[in-house]
């Protein structure tokens, strides 16, 4: 009984807690049991979910827990001279001070080898990777408290009253790791307002969780499985298995993400709290514009914001709008990760909004619903080889991918293919499916789970947990934003 108390206390770094584990659906069952007991007092409710997201992190992240609460006291404190500095001058040195510690850390967890490597290699020389571990959440954490910090400077929102509040607002457990990235202005309001959670609340939360878990644990980590043989080596596989694990790596990309994202909305819901839409059927999207508004929301609404409109969006004639798109792009490849390959995915879908522009300056084609169809064809396809380089473990493997795909397709592999990989061909389609369908049909089995009996909630719950067993690999799969 010892040795199982330590184990759910204590840090494995081969296991970190994961929404999708087995650990974290029985902790969070005590955790909400006591919730129930403590919601309605705000202090106390603080404090807990404050004491569990602690713990949750040092769960997911061990000891990299100190960088996170570093970055909370110092970002906090600055906040308050940034409000009540009395001149521009010592406003700016202030910001200028939490963004030298906050993006600061970030490049050293993240960036230093990359630069180093990079400088070596101008050098011709060797290089031997620092053994750098990168905490888990870091460059949402980041990204999450520049907002706030950039939002007092500018006048748009006041600091916290206490301490206490803005350790709630950073380290809440849902959407501490992998985000929604959650603005100040939206989330801290609902702290010092009266929670009410009415039951009906409760079943839709636990509707977008088990979605959510449709998503990731069964989709996305099945057919995970057939993405990385071919992904780590292209060389070994035809053509046509080669697009399946491209179309593959893209549904799979989306439903892993996209169902961490209904996890953590869902999670907040039960425990009376609104995060913002992560994710609005991006792969409908008829331009990579719209793609963008569609994709990982709370990410690009962030760039929009505060570094797109910064560096003066559109408001300084077309030649300079099209160099900010193509700047913040490039900024958010490199968020994604210390490689000159994120660079590339990103210039080239700054490279894509840029043309985009261009095309709805001339655009001499008719709005029907032919050319609609067929740009949004041409829009899925874009993404979806971008995304090759996305997950590509280098240029060189991305590059002899695409050579395959357009070099060696042959269509003659579809019924071998079939035969071979039945259920992943079908929780391909599924997905793909699911995800085309329109809004109104999702948000209609939504409402009939919340209204259907508690039975059958019971019953549709345990055959998705025991469909993820049937399915799963060896152990829990991380979800893939966990690296970022």
């Amino acid at each position: 009984m010892l040795d199982k108390i330590l184990q759910y206390l204590t840090y494995d770094p081969q296991n970190p807690m994961l929404f999708n584990s087995g650990v974290f659906l029985f902790v969070f069952t005590v955790f909400i049991f006591i919730y129930s007991w403590v919601y309605q007092n705000r202090v106390a409710r603080t404090v807990y979910v404050i004491l569990f997201s602690l713990y949750f992190y040092y769960k997911a992240s061990g000891w990299y827990l100190v960088i996170l609460l570093l970055t909370v006291f110092v970002d906090y404190y600055i906040g308050l001279r940034i409000y009540s500095a009395p001149k521009p001058l010592q406003k700016k040195l202030w910001l200028c001070l939490s963004i030298f510690t906050s993006v600061g850390l970030l490049c050293y967890f993240k960036y230093t080898n990359f630069f180093l490597s990079n400088i070596f290699a101008l050098l011709d020389k060797e290089y031997s990777p620092l053994d750098i571990f990168l905490p888990i959440g870091i460059s949402f954490y980041t990204f999450q408290t520049l907002s706030y910090i950039l939002d007092i400077y500018w006048g748009r929102f006041k600091p916290v009253y206490t301490l206490l509040d803005y350790t709630f607002y950073m380290t809440y457990f849902p959407h501490l790791v992998a985000g929604p990235i959650v603005r100040a202005a939206d989330f801290l309001p609902q702290i010092y307002h009266k929670i009410i959670i009415h039951k009906e609340s409760i079943y839709y939360g636990l509707a977008l969780v088990i979605r959510g878990l449709v998503k990731k644990a069964i989709i996305a980590d099945y057919i995970a499985q057939y993405n990385d043989l071919v992904f780590n080596n292209p060389s070994g596989y035809s053509g046509f298995e080669n697009l399946m694990a491209m179309y593959g790596y893209t549904l799979q990309i989306y439903c892993d993400f996209s169902g961490y994202s209904d996890m953590a909305i869902g999670l907040s819901q039960i425990m009376g709290f609104r995060l913002c839409e992560n994710f609005r059927s991006p792969y409908l999207a008829q331009n990579i514009t719209d793609f963008w508004r569609r994709w990982h929301i709370s990410l690009s609404s962030w760039l929009r914001d505060y570094i797109y409109i910064p560096l003066g969006g559109n408001r300084k004639g077309e030649l300079r709008q099209y160099f900010h798109l193509l700047a913040t792009m490039l900024i958010g490849g490199f968020w994604h990760g210390a490689s000159w390959k994120f660079v590339f995915w990103g210039g080239m879908h700054g490279l894509g909004l840029v043309v985009h522009k261009l095309w709805q300056k001339f655009n001499p084609l008719p709005s029907q619903n032919w050319v609609n169809f067929l740009a949004g064809v041409i829009t899925f396809h874009f993404v979806a080889l971008l995304w090759i380089f996305f997950r590509a473990s280098d240029f060189q493997s991305a590059m002899f991918m695409l050579k395959q795909l357009f070099m060696n397709l042959d269509f003659a592999y579809t019924l071998p293919f079939w035969q071979a990989r039945p259920l992943f061909v079908v929780l391909l389609l599924l997905g793909f499916i699911l995800h085309f369908l329109p809004h109104s049909y999702k948000d209609w089995a939504v409402t009939l789970f919340v209204k259907a009996p508690l039975f059958f909630k019971a019953a549709l719950l345990l055959v998705v947990l025991q469909l993820i067993i049937q399915l799963q690999g060896e152990g829990v799969q991380p979800f893939i934003y966990f690296q970022f």
